[in-house]
């Protein structure tokens, strides 16, 4: 969720990295030539080095290599209200957009490689003819046509899931397919249309989709979990002398898909290898390997080149 950090609270979870393309040309995620156990050695210096730098009250850091998490730490506190109250692998927090590839992982097993790019029912934009060929993949990459961050003043008002996705109807649309801008409830939007056609609600998709086979035991797509969780991390905002302050609660239901998942590093470290197994984890396929392919992909130009010899940016589902 690309939101004011000092409006909306800023979430900092744990640091992952992810090498991303092709399967049949991915490059190898094996680091040629690098000691793994001598750069780790350098990584909780590293991790504090910016928490002094930044202020950041806690991280918890996950590393995979070659299937095995190398290294799972937390740093620093919960709530800088509480100081004995620690950051450990276990302390869930709030994902804020990392919760968008989390859910395109979802759907990749729920639609396969071919279902990102049918068109999906139930999703009404201000054109009927986009209305009726708008898929997954345009809502998903941010090619829709809806305008950057649509439905974010409604949900900020206080609006529900229902009334924002009944109200992009009135967004005026850009170039379909062509324009990239990013927006929590068009692809909210989308996750919401899936998990309609399977019967359930989305965070119940989710949770028998992907948190549950693949042994995701803290994570979930509702509020209510992140409540509940003994240890959790608080959303802190910087406050006007520098420090950082517990001073608002974000309750992300409302676009629970596109930035709603709550999780700790350890759950993390398992998604992150299931994504490096081509959907696979402790020899178990719990991801469509095709479709979850289909979301490592470019899908749209997110920043055109900004001089002739550098490379465009681009987004991929989610």
């Amino acid at each position: 969720m690309r939101r004011n950090s000092k409006r909306r609270g800023l979430t900092v979870a744990a640091g992952l990295a992810l090498a991303a393309g092709t399967v049949a040309a991915a490059p190898s995620p094996s680091p040629g030539g690098l000691d793994v156990a001598k750069a780790l050695d350098t990584l909780d210096a590293q991790v504090r080095d910016g928490m002094r730098r930044t202020g950041v009250p806690g991280v918890s850091v996950a590393v995979v290599h070659d299937d095995k998490v190398v290294y799972l730490k937390g740093f620093g506190v919960r709530s800088t209200a509480a100081p004995g109250e620690k950051v450990g692998p276990d302390t869930v927090f709030q994902l804020a957009s990392v919760s968008k590839p989390v859910a395109s992982t979802v759907l990749a097993q729920a639609l396969g490689a071919d279902g990102f790019d049918a068109p999906l029912k139930g999703v009404t934009l201000k054109d009927p003819w986009i209305s009726s060929h708008v898929t997954a993949a345009d809502l998903l990459s941010h090619r829709s046509g809806l305008p950057d961050h649509a439905g974010d003043l409604l949900e900020d008002l206080g609006y529900d899931q229902a009334y924002i996705l009944s109200h992009l109807r009135d967004e005026p649309l850009g170039a379909f397919r062509t324009s990239y801008a990013y927006t929590n409830f068009g692809f909210t939007a989308a996750a919401d249309a899936v998990a309609k056609a399977k019967g359930v609600p989305w965070d119940k998709l989710s949770e028998d989709l992907l948190y549950k086979p693949a042994g995701m035991t803290h994570t979930s797509s509702r509020f209510s979990d992140f409540e509940k969780a003994a240890d959790r991390a608080l959303t802190h905002v910087k406050t006007d002398d520098g420090t950082w302050k517990p001073r608002y609660v974000r309750d992300a239901d409302a676009q629970t898909a596109a930035g709603g998942v709550s999780s700790n590093a350890r759950d993390m470290a398992r998604w992150l290898r299931l994504q490096l197994g081509g959907g696979k984890i402790d020899g178990k396929q719990v991801i469509n390997s095709a479709g979850l392919a289909q979301t490592h992909l470019p899908h749209i130009i997110s920043q055109p080149p900004t001089a002739p010899n550098t490379q465009p940016g681009y987004y991929g589902l989610g």
